[in-house]
């Protein structure tokens, strides 16, 4: 071959290598953005989207599902025998930290749902018949999905009470109370039906405050001695929890008796729309 030749071939050779190597990078490029843009969407969907129907964990509830059987397996099973020769962890700082988020995001929640009530408050007796009826749906299943993801996320109480040797505080009560939550928020969700009724939404608000209070108080007694001494009302949080029964009881007592309130359950179907 020439040297001409061979010059004109080595850098045709050296053109191809750079196309292929600028291309695959290219390739690699876009490949990486997909991903990313994949992750990004996968996080919206799950927290911002409330297009529930359509969301992975309903449409295929072995996730939820399988998030309780391991829950159970680990605080019951797993998560002592790992602990029984070893020393409880302290966890202080994680316990102040995770107290108090839970009861921030439940004061978010419980203000949206308070809020959602007193503006549509007028068509607590027509519902159904009410023309802001789908607004008042979709704004409620924003609420619910946000008080589904609380419940999966409250499951860390018990295995913080294994990693602190509490295993004491793990009772049937316990489990079947935040295990159950999960499984019928899931069941519930994936049926698709909404109750109608004010008494619903009360009910959940109340049961929320209740939940920044309780969440609150733990964050302050993982402070330490220097902060329990403060804490002189713990007496009243059983107290508050007997209250909430009682008002949320009496609240759908004479929402029924008056004929105001309907026990009763329809399709969500403004989400197809």
């Amino acid at each position: 071959m020439p040297w001409f030749c061979r010059i004109f071939h080595i850098e045709a050779r050296k053109k191809h290598s750079f196309f292929i190597e600028n291309n695959s990078k290219s390739e690699l490029g876009d490949n990486n953005r997909n991903i990313f843009n994949m992750v990004l969407h996968a996080v919206y969907d799950f927290f911002f989207n409330y297009d529930i129907e359509n969301k992975t964990v309903i449409k295929h509830p072995i996730v939820p599902f399988s998030i309780v059987a391991f829950y159970l397996l680990f605080v019951i099973w797993i998560g002592p025998a790992l602990m029984k020769n070893r020393k409880p962890f302290t966890l202080r700082k994680t316990l102040i930290a995770y107290n108090f988020l839970q009861s921030v995001a439940n004061t978010i929640v419980a203000y949206q749902i308070f809020y959602n009530i007193t503006e549509h408050w007028e068509d607590r007796c027509n519902v159904k018949t009410s023309p802001r009826l789908p607004s008042l749906l979709k704004k409620s299943m924003k609420m619910i999905w946000e008080l589904y993801l609380l419940k999966f996320v409250d499951l860390l109480d018990t295995v913080f009470f294994v990693l602190r040797k509490k295993q004491n505080q793990v009772t049937f009560l316990h489990l079947f109370h935040h295990s159950g939550l999960c499984l019928f928020g899931t069941w519930g969700l994936r049926n698709m039906k909404l109750v109608i009724g004010f008494y619903i939404a009360v009910g959940f608000g109340i049961n929320t405050i209740v939940h920044v209070i309780m969440y609150f108080y733990y964050g302050l007694a993982a402070c330490g001695p220097s902060i329990r001494k403060y804490l002189w009302w713990k007496k009243y949080l059983t107290l508050i929890q007997i209250l909430q029964i009682v008002f949320i009881v009496t609240y759908m007592g004479v929402g029924f008796l008056t004929g105001c309130e309907e026990f009763e359950m329809i399709f969500p179907t403004y989400q197809r729309e």
